[in-house]
């Protein structure tokens, strides 16, 4: 199956891009966790209520997860 993952809608996937930036962006010795990845969005005036579902969906999608507090986003190979 090429991509099994549930589609997300477009302010989800801009909010995955903002994040994919952001995660990418943290030193190596930072662990970005769900309530940074929030503030994040939050700083790019996204509503903290939508930034919160944002995060919520995307992981349930699979599009986030995390591991030990830490977000992270998986390879889109």
């Amino acid at each position: 199956m090429e991509n099994s993952r549930t589609p997300i809608n477009s302010s989800e996937e801009a909010a995955l891009d903002h994040l994919n930036q952001y995660l990418n962006a943290a030193e190596d010795d930072e662990s970005p966790t769900r309530a940074d990845a929030v503030a994040h969005l939050v700083a790019q005036d996204v509503e903290r209520a939508d930034a919160q579902a944002h995060v919520e969906q995307l992981l349930l999608k699979g599009y986030l997860y995390e591991v030990e507090d830490e977000m992270r986003i998986p390879s889109r190979s």
